[in-house]
């Protein structure tokens, strides 16, 4: 009976041991992730004020981030975004928003984020002579960290959830696009609106610990990262 006892209690202690060291090693994992998340976003952020482009290649609108699968698996890729002209100096590449021709309403297709699909991400050249506005990899960005167990949710509604974080080739100025592709925190005239929505990532780890949150002010770009319970 007192060896049957004695087996609970280790049995007992060998489970809370267990508990907590599995604890700490999803926080160890989610506090490297947060880092290496953050640490991209800011790399991209300071390439795209340098824009440095490929030999050959036509102008970009900007470098940024797809956030567009980050709540399913944990993933999230780096892009370009090639414009259809081979240098700065057409009106859409000089105008106040990406894309966008201020004699045109914002809604026309022309100053929409461009359609993402697998393919978008096998190439990462926008080449002179296939002048399209387009979406390419940018590699050398996103780390390898497997994300923590938990909960990862962009805040927001359906329509203002940010997925997609542009920032605008030499200014670095921030611009966010939703799942459609449409631009958010503008007016149909090009406006900003009063109250613009922000990027807002959190992730609430599995049992006990601090949910993360990282977060990117709108056309700032400032990049904020919170913990609470």
């Amino acid at each position: 009976m007192e060896m049957l006892v004695v087996l609970a209690i280790f049995v007992i202690l060998g489970a809370m041991t267990f508990s907590a060291f599995d604890g700490l090693q999803n926080t160890v994992k989610l506090n490297e992730y947060m880092l290496n998340l953050e640490q991209d976003i800011r790399n991209v952020q300071r390439s795209s004020m340098l824009l440095q482009r490929d030999s050959g290649e036509r102008w970009l609108y900007g470098l940024g981030i797809d956030f567009s699968n980050i709540t399913e698996d944990g993933d999230y890729k780096t892009f370009k975004w090639c414009s259809p002209y081979s240098d700065y100096g057409d009106i859409h590449t000089k105008s106040k928003l990406p894309a966008y021709n201020p004699e045109m309403n914002i809604d026309d297709i022309n100053a929409h984020f461009p359609e993402v699909t697998e393919s978008s991400y096998t190439n990462s050249s926008c080449p002179l002579a296939d002048p399209l506005s387009e979406i390419k990899n940018l590699s050398g960005y996103v780390g390898t960290t497997k994300p923590p167990k938990g909960t990862i949710a962009i805040l927001g509604s359906e329509d203002t959830q940010v997925n997609y974080v542009l920032f605008e080739s030499v200014s670095g100025r921030t611009f966010f696009y939703n799942q459609s592709g449409d631009l958010l925190n503008y007016t149909s005239d090009g406006d900003p609106i009063d109250n613009p929505v922000n990027f807002e990532l959190e992730i609430t780890p599995s049992g006990k610990g601090s949910k993360r949150k990282i977060a990117i002010t709108n056309l700032s770009g400032k990049i904020s990262t919170y913990t609470y319970n």
